[in-house]
């Protein structure tokens, strides 16, 4: 490896980046200018390149060049404020771990603020690909992060995966095979993805435990389900999620076999366009969602996945069901061609059509004791021709209702993300 001078540093920093003055600031920003920028060329090796990450101080730069990097073991970067690692471009550099044999991620990053990276891809971790903990302003630009062999459910949970954050960033990423959600976004708040196109996954894309979270203008291919938003049970730092925003995305054909290796996540029917799951204050609106051929959008509470796993959700600072649920201005076209790897739940939806014509929109009808009026809590209008089916799940499937009328409601908007990390605008 090779430092670069300090008269050098114009030409490649780009955009400057500096160090952030408070880890619980939401005004989080860099306060002072680049360090010095480490270079690395193909051949370089782990040993080199973790010495350069303990050693690198706040404000400094990692460069790789074009070509393909191997790593044996996880490249770990802790406390570290306004640094950036970039590569020649998405499709020009690569770290590949398919040889690693220590360490659970490939990338893992804690406890970093002002954090950017971008312009590469990585590949073929043990576990996660890129696994960012505890930071607040972090941006994953222009990354391909992928397992490149058939997936599997030994491939890693999540290939992009920020988790008890603020201020999160992903934009312009593909992804691509991971066991559980490809892009995941867990317990952090003010979180954008957009512009990303996420293929043959369990989860294409995944909001879970998040408040104040903008999903818009991504693609979802051909993953088990395309876009979720989840609230999940026993998560200590956001209990219950808040504030989602679905929108403007293309979400086609998310048949994709259910791979996962277990977890709440293995119960998602391929066929699944958008799916809800115990979430609170969503709004979905604008999307093309097409040929998801089991659930164009699903709205399920942990009720009634409790019920049908004969599980036990009992973690008294979970909110167990769906609604204040906005959804509207979506387009939603499906053939009545079912998936044909359906796991138990798919089968169990399309053994009450069987003829291929669940309606568009699949509602379990789970009130939530909080809500009174006869909206309970859902909000649908101006979906074309999209049908509707109130399941009456907790009533054996019995007397299931297709009038949308009750939900004919317009709530407020939620407000758009205000966020606050590098290279966002």
């Amino acid at each position: 490896m090779k430092k670069i001078p300090f008269y050098m540093l114009l030409i490649l920093a780009g955009t400057t980046f500096l160090v952030s003055s408070c880890k619980d600031d939401d005004d989080v920003k860099p306060i002072e200018p680049l360090h010095q920028t480490v270079y690395f060329e193909p051949g370089a090796t782990t040993e080199a390149v973790q010495e350069a990450l303990i050693l690198m101080e706040h404000g400094d730069t990692i460069d790789f060049a074009a070509g393909t990097f191997n790593f044996n073991s996880t490249l770990s970067l802790d406390s570290k404020d306004s640094v950036v690692i970039r590569g020649a471009g998405r499709d020009a550099t690569t770290l590949s771990f398919a040889d690693q044999n220590a360490g659970a991620e490939g990338l893992y990053i804690t406890n970093c603020d002002w954090f950017l990276i971008k312009d590469m891809t990585v590949a073929d971790a043990v576990g996660d690909i890129i696994k960012l903990k505890d930071g607040n302003g972090v941006s994953f630009l222009n990354l391909n992060t992928v397992y490149t062999g058939p997936v599997s459910s030994g491939n890693g949970a999540y290939a992009l995966y920020p988790v008890t954050s603020r201020n999160v960033f992903i934009d312009n990423c593909y992804v691509r095979g991971a066991s559980d959600a490809g892009i995941y976004v867990g317990q952090s708040e003010k979180v954008v993805v957009r512009n990303c196109f996420v293929e043959e996954n369990v989860a294409g894309l995944e909001i879970e435990n998040c408040i104040a979270a903008d999903v818009y203008d991504n693609e979802a291919y051909n993953n088990t389900g395309g876009i979720l938003v989840f609230d999940l049970a026993n998560l200590p730092v956001i209990p219950n999620g808040t504030q989602c925003r679905v929108y403007n995305n293309l979400i086609r054909e998310n048949a994709h076999a259910n791979f996962a290796p277990g977890g709440t996540v293995a119960d998602i029917p391929p066929g699944t366009g958008i799916m809800l799951l115990s979430s609170d204050n969503v709004e979905i609106f604008g999307n093309t969602i097409t040929n998801n051929n089991i659930m164009g959008i699903g709205i399920i509470s942990m009720v009634t996945l409790d019920a049908l796993t004969s599980g036990n959700t009992t973690d008294p600072n979970y909110d167990l069901y769906t609604y204040n649920t906005y959804i509207h201005d979506n387009n939603i076209q499906r053939t009545t061609d079912y998936p044909t790897d359906l796991n138990d739940m798919g089968g169990l939806l399309a053994s009450l059509y069987q003829n291929g014509d669940i309606p568009d929109i699949v509602y379990d009808g789970v009130i939530p004791p909080s809500v009174t009026d006869d909206t309970e809590g859902i909000c649908i209008q101006n979906n074309g021709s999209a049908t509707f089916v109130d399941l009456n799940v907790l009533g054996g499937f019995a007397n299931q209702r297709y009038d949308m009328t009750p939900h004919d409601c317009a709530p407020a908007s939620i407000e758009p993300v205000a966020l606050n990390a590098p290279a966002y605008q």
